[in-house]
């Protein structure tokens, strides 16, 4: 009987150590990304950064850092494709903006985990509502949107992605408040995050607009910091040391943040596989 209940002490013991390890299942956990993949230039094609040779290293880096949701920007349709048929786990929520809408927003995620419940658009303009070209702009730049159902957990939450324009400040400085207030409106009290590439650095007032209602990754990470902290490069430069700190992770007050890392893997010796380096974090529900 002593042996028996020695055994039996035992197993409970194993199994309360099981119990704190395990991940409880009704917690939603998971691994977001924001990637600026840069568009197929013939520029990078004559100076040996054209797609087909980087879209390998590219997906290889998503695969290897396990994402498990990533928002991109500026991706062709025939990078989308190609995406898809290298990770097939993962669906695509696309849509078109700028010059001729020869761009793509992307929400790429992973089929076994999430569920699509809804999806959106609104355009970084003075008519949100109506495709348009914003403020000073010279090509439309949107905001995309999706409501997801984590699986395992059955939590659901909302995802947006975005792309600013670049060259002009009005419009730049425009789109925070937007950004801030239409999340509000579609999101409500359900939990939310936005990746994207914001051509904005943090003490910017778009920026600060944004972060009323929202809290950064970069700043709300429960563990120290991991990598450089710059994100993007001038247009078509693939080496060398990043610029400022233009990608972001933002997510609403229900998120808890457990990490932030900039990634900077290289291939073929010294080269990126974008102008931009991922940007990515472990999120809680």
């Amino acid at each position: 009987m002593k042996k028996i209940s020695f055994f039996l002490v035992l197993a409970t013991i194993g199994l309360t150590l099981s119990a704190c390890l395990i991940k409880p299942f009704d917690e939603a956990q998971f691994r977001v990304a924001a990637y600026n993949i840069r568009y197929a230039a013939e520029m990078d094609e004559e100076s040996g950064n054209g797609w087909d040779i980087r879209k390998g290293p590219l997906t290889s880096l998503i695969q290897h850092h396990q994402f498990d949701i990533v928002g991109t920007q500026e991706g062709r349709g025939h990078q989308m494709d190609d995406i898809k048929k290298m990770l097939p786990t993962f669906g695509q929520i696309l849509h078109p903006y700028g010059g001729n809408d020869h761009h793509n927003l992307g929400i790429l995620y992973k089929e076994d985990l999430f569920e699509p419940l809804n999806t959106g658009v609104f355009w970084l303009s003075e008519t949100p509502d109506t495709a348009s070209i914003g403020w000073d702009a010279t090509d439309r730049r949107i905001c995309q949107w999706a409501k997801f159902r984590h699986k395992t957990s059955g939590k659901e939450f909302f995802f947006f992605n975005t792309h600013f324009y670049w060259r002009k400040e009005i419009a730049r400085r425009q789109s925070g408040p937007l950004i801030a207030a239409k999340i509000k409106e579609i999101a409500g009290g359900t939990p939310a995050m936005i990746t994207g590439d914001f051509n904005s650095r943090p003490e910017t007032a778009q920026i600060k607009d944004i972060l009323a209602n929202l809290k950064d990754a970069h700043d709300a990470t429960e563990s120290p910091r991991k990598g450089v902290e710059g994100t993007g490069f001038k247009g078509g430069v693939f080496q060398g040391a990043p610029g400022g700190r233009i990608d972001y992770i933002f997510v609403s007050p229900q998120v808890r943040v457990l990490d932030y890392e900039v990634l900077s893997d290289v291939y073929n010796g010294n080269r990126y596989p974008s102008d931009h380096l991922p940007v990515t974090s472990t999120v809680v529900l």
